[in-house]
C-alpha cells in the first residue's frame, strides 16, 4: 500500500534531497515521494507494487479501485515485468480489467520493446552483448509459447531486422531452414543470430534445437551467410550456442 504524501512539501521552488527530507531530523526516501522519484529517474528503487500503483493512477483508474487492481495484477502475474508482458487472454480473465486498461498495459510493453530495440543502435551488435541479451530476454522470457526469431545482420554486424519467423506450442516451434536462408537473401544479410524461448524457463538446448541449428547453418552456408549464434531464452536466463561450442563450420 502506498503511503499518502503531502506533495506540497516538495513543491516547485523547494529543494529536496531524499534521505534527509529537507532536514536532518526528518528522513524521507524516494519511496515516500514515488511521483518525484519517477520524474527524477529513480524508478528502479521503487517496488513493483508502487510502480503499478502509479501506472493505475496515470490511466485514471478510480481511487477506490486502485489498490484492488494493483493486488489483482500482482496475485495473477507476480511482478511488474510479468504484468506488462502478459497476453490479452490472461488480462481479460481479471475482474474489473477492462479494454482501456488492457490497451494501456500492451502500450507500455510495446513502448518498452521499441526503446530496448532502439538502444541496439546501428553499431556492431557484438560490441555490447549484454545490451543485446537484455533486449532478447525482455522480449521473450515470459512468452507463454515458443517463438522463433532471427536477428539479421549486415557485413559489419549491424542489425538489419529483428523478425519473428514462427510461433509454436508450449514446447515446440517449427523452423524451416530454407525459408530462413531465403529471407536472409531478401534482406541482404551476411550473418544471423537465431533466437527462441523455452516457456518452461529452462534454456538448456534439446537435441532437436541442436539439429535444427545445424540444418539452418547448412542452408545458410549455401548462400554464404553465417549463423553467428543461436540463443535460447529461459526465465531470466539464456544459453548461447557459440559460448557452448555447439555451432559447426559449414561451407557453401
Amino acid at each position: 500500500m502506498l503511503k499518502e504524501v503531502n506533495h506540497d512539501k516538495v513543491a516547485d521552488g523547494q529543494d529536496f534531497e531524499p534521505g534527509n527530507g529537507g532536514s536532518e531530523s526528518s528522513p524521507i526516501g524516494w519511496a515516500e515521494i514515488p511521483h518525484r522519484a519517477v520524474v527524477a529517474g529513480q524508478g528502479p528503487v521503487l517496488s513493483d507494487e508502487v510502480l503499478l500503483h502509479l501506472f493505475c493512477e496515470a490511466i485514471a483508474i478510480r481511487p477506490e479501485r486502485l489498490q484492488p487492481t494493483v493486488d489483482a495484477f500482482l496475485i495473477r502475474f507476480g511482478s511488474l515485468a510479468a504484468t506488462f508482458a502478459s497476453d490479452d487472454k490472461a488480462l481479460s480473465g481479471l475482474l474489473h480489467i477492462g479494454p482501456h486498461i488492457r490497451t494501456a498495459v500492451h502500450l507500455v510493453h510495446d513502448a518498452a520493446m521499441r526503446v530496448s530495440r532502439a538502444r541496439l543502435g546501428r553499431d556492431d551488435i557484438f560490441t555490447n552483448r549484454k545490451l543485446m541479451l537484455d533486449y532478447l530476454i525482455s522480449r521473450l522470457a515470459r512468452e507463454p509459447i515458443e517463438q522463433f526469431r532471427i536477428l539479421f545482420l549486415d557485413e559489419k554486424n549491424r542489425l538489419l531486422a529483428d523478425e519473428a519467423q514462427t510461433r509454436g506450442t508450449v514446447n515446440h516451434t517449427p523452423v524451416y531452414p530454407r525459408e530462413v536462408a531465403r529471407r536472409a537473401m531478401e534482406l541482404g544479410a551476411k550473418s544471423l543470430i537465431l533466437v527462441h524461448n523455452h516457456p518452461s524457463g529452462d534454456p538448456t538446448p534439446s537435441d532437436g534445437d541442436i539439429s535444427m541449428t545445424h540444418d539452418t547453418q547448412r542452408a545458410a552456408a549455401l548462400i554464404e551467410v553465417r549463423v553467428a549464434d543461436h540463443i535460447i531464452i529461459g526465465n531470466g536466463a539464456y544459453v548461447s550456442f557459440s559460448e557452448l561450442g555447439l555451432l559447426r563450420g559449414f561451407q557453401g
